[in-house]
């Protein structure tokens, strides 16, 4: 009998564990054979991982932030350090509007703070509204800061990631925003974005004008970072660039995986005036691991009355790919794929 008791105690203990061990992870995987992405309810609906099935992830986010107790997660204090996981995120456009329009943090409102994002919409616990094996939805917090409450749909089908996002108003007010899509990759990793050479609006530089800066190149009727090491001792570098483009197309590559990122056209004159359709960000330095590239699409900047939303979505496909060297050609059949 003691045995038996002991025995049960033990199964129980088992059990309990593993239902502990579950409860830690965090991370929702939607995976149908040939791609997989990860997504992470617990902190900003963010999307950290996206790949062929089996294959590296193509996003820069730190895995080991993923499963974090929630007393080490971010907090709603936009005061507070800001920790980033990366990955795909859902921003508000414009930058320069994102602590303006809230009086619970006068400094950040005086001194028009563009940093850190709405922490309600990009740091908070996300509510899962509707999971199937291919699809999930998730909606945010309402937020106090910008007024607004996100829902966001990630679904998959073949080879294809399917993104939308809506910005609910739950204000008593009409407020003005953009909905702004940002996707991370290493800053060592190339990314293309397919254009004629006319819709460079501008690029900018972030650091001292003497140290060694990234190089912006046009070939093969594509615009990319030529990513240069720094020089010893250097800090590192920022840099960005704006595109006023029609058919937005954004090209990674990582890995031998080719990530193509399309959207609707909207008539340019829609976004706001301070941001571009499409614009990439670079950020490295001597330690490769941390540095960063942002793939980012801008959307158009709209008048939302109290109660009604807007509206953007993203496609995605992620195809396998031979070695592309810096200044290797994109394959005819890549190209095929972004008419």
């Amino acid at each position: 009998m003691r045995k038996t008791i002991i025995a049960l105690a033990f199964s129980a203990l088992f059990i309990s564990c593993i239902a502990e061990k579950k409860s830690e992870t965090q991370v929702i995987t939607l995976s149908n054979g040939t791609i997989e992405i990860k997504l992470l309810p617990a902190v900003g609906g963010t999307l950290v991982s996206a790949s062929l099935t089996g294959k590296e992830n193509i996003l820069n986010s730190d895995s080991t932030l993923w499963n974090l107790s929630q007393d080490k997660r971010p907090t709603m204090d936009p005061t507070r350090p800001f920790k980033p996981y990366n990955g795909m995120i859902v921003w508000l456009s414009p930058q320069s509007e994102w602590w303006i329009k809230q009086d619970k943090y006068p400094e950040l409102k005086q001194s028009r703070a563009q940093w850190p994002p709405d922490p309600y919409l990009t740091s908070a616990t996300y509510k899962i509204t509707n999971q199937t094996a291919s699809e999930i939805t998730i909606e945010s917090p309402e937020s106090p800061f910008t007024h607004v409450q996100f829902t966001k749909t990630f679904g998959i089908e073949g080879n294809k990631v399917f993104i939308t996002a809506s910005a609910r108003n739950c204000n008593k007010d009409t407020v003005s925003w953009g909905l702004w899509f940002n996707t991370r990759m290493n800053g060592w990793d190339k990314v293309m974005v397919p254009a004629d050479s006319v819709d460079l609006v501008k690029s900018q530089y972030m650091n001292s004008s003497n140290i060694r800066q990234p190089e912006l190149k046009y070939a093969d009727s594509c615009f990319s970072y030529q990513s240069i090491a720094p020089e010893a001792g250097q800090a590192g570098y920022k840099a960005k660039s704006f595109f006023a483009v029609d058919n937005p197309v954004i090209i990674g590559y990582k890995a031998n995986q080719l990530l193509i990122i399309k959207s609707k056209t909207i008539d340019r004159q829609r976004i706001h005036p301070e941001q571009c359709r499409v614009e990439i960000y670079i950020e490295n330095s001597a330690n490769k691991v941390n540095d960063l590239q942002e793939l980012e699409m801008h959307f158009a900047y709209e008048k939302i009355a109290p109660g009604a939303s807007i509206e953007a979505s993203q496609n995605w496909e992620i195809l396998p790919a031979s070695e592309i060297s810096e200044n290797e050609k994109l394959p005819l059949e890549i190209k095929a794929k972004l008419k």
